[in-house]
């Protein structure tokens, strides 16, 4: 359809490449220097001056205060929900897509790390595990074993590929669909194990070419094969 130049195209398809392969070694950059980091900040951190033990933190309160802070730090409780999708972000591609999913009396349950948008969900009494999907505790909180469908909306392509992997491991007949930006990132997740991947921009320009080729089923369905990968 030559919605975008060559040249546009071109660009668009690099930056896509370099932002799958530059962002594992990001990681492991930052894995290999935290424990620089922290040490260098134990050693310039002022001394802290220790405060007496009063009368509402006496050792046994603070037994327990240590204990509650350790089980809000632990894993997310795991979900009841089986045959159910697993949504993953709730923005503006998430958002729709719940909507439709509690129209139709779907079970699912989103994961998110919002804030505002995890006490949003949960007014509408939507279920929601906290966190980042791509932790291990916190997807397995979401039951990929029991579950029927992962539905990544997020549009970090290298984040939904560790997220496509932790769910083929877990239940490798889960049905995965995710999102992407470019061809690039679209054969990164199908070649990661996801079942569907919808390319925003394809989905733009199949709406639009309806529009225009309304009357003209052949070229309807020529430009709808590749929309979906």
């Amino acid at each position: 359809l030559k919605l975008l130049p060559e040249q546009g195209r071109d660009l668009i398809l690099a930056g896509a490449i370099l932002s799958i392969v530059l962002n594992p070694l990001m990681f492991l950059a930052i894995d290999w220097m935290k424990p620089w980091l922290e040490r260098r900040a134990a050693r310039t951190a002022p001394p802290v001056e220790a405060k007496p033990v009063g009368p509402a933190t006496e050792p046994g309160q603070v037994a327990s205060v240590a204990a509650a802070a350790k089980k809000e730090d632990g894993p997310p409780p795991k979900t009841t929900l089986t045959g159910h999708a697993i949504l993953i972000g709730y923005g503006r591609v998430g958002g729709l897509v719940g909507s439709a999913l509690k129209g139709a009396a779907m079970p699912f349950l989103v994961i998110e790390d919002a804030d505002k948008t995890l006490a949003k969900l949960k007014a509408d009494s939507v279920e929601t595990v906290a966190g980042n999907a791509a932790n291990a505790e916190v997807f397995a909180a979401a039951n990929p074993e029991g579950a029927s469908r992962l539905i990544l909306a997020i549009p970090n392509a290298f984040e939904a590929g560790q997220i496509v992997l932790r769910a083929r491991a877990a239940n490798p007949a889960i049905n995965v669909i995710a999102r992407a930006h470019s061809d690039a990132e679209v054969e990164h997740l199908k070649g990661l194990g996801a079942d569907t991947v919808i390319m925003g921009e394809r989905e733009i320009a199949r709406g639009i070419v309806e529009e225009v080729l309304g009357s003209n089923p052949e070229l309807r369905r020529k430009t709808a094969e590749p929309s979906v990968a």
